[in-house]
């Protein structure tokens, strides 16, 4: 998977779950209409949070063609099949936070 649709899919699926859990609440509020009062400064309670990503990614080049960024989901398995081409690559770690603005509950 690419890391632009990794990112993107990732911070979706996590406001449209808040979404999805504030709809089926009946007792209580997810994210309700906070107040930036001491008391909720002081609990880091905002309905602006920030998500941290620590993903592990891999640059593959082809002779003839442009690299691109993917994203390492798991390891899975132990076999090893060889394969002779005219590919490099490259993995390393990235770490980055993007801040979002939860929304608020409408209950």
């Amino acid at each position: 998977m690419e890391l632009r649709t990794f990112i993107k899919t990732a911070l979706l699926d996590i406001v449209g779950g808040v979404t999805d859990a504030q709809s089926e609440t009946k007792d209580g509020k997810i994210i309700p209409n906070i107040s930036l009062s001491p008391e909720s400064v002081k609990h880091a309670v905002s309905p602006l949070q920030t998500v941290d990503f620590e993903v592990c990614v891999t640059t593959e080049e082809s002779k003839g063609s442009e690299g691109k960024l993917g994203v390492i989901s798991t390891f899975v398995g132990a076999g090893i099949a060889g394969k002779s081409s005219n590919e490099s690559s490259n993995s390393s770690k990235l770490k980055f936070r993007i801040p979002i603005e939860f929304p608020i509950s409408k209950n």
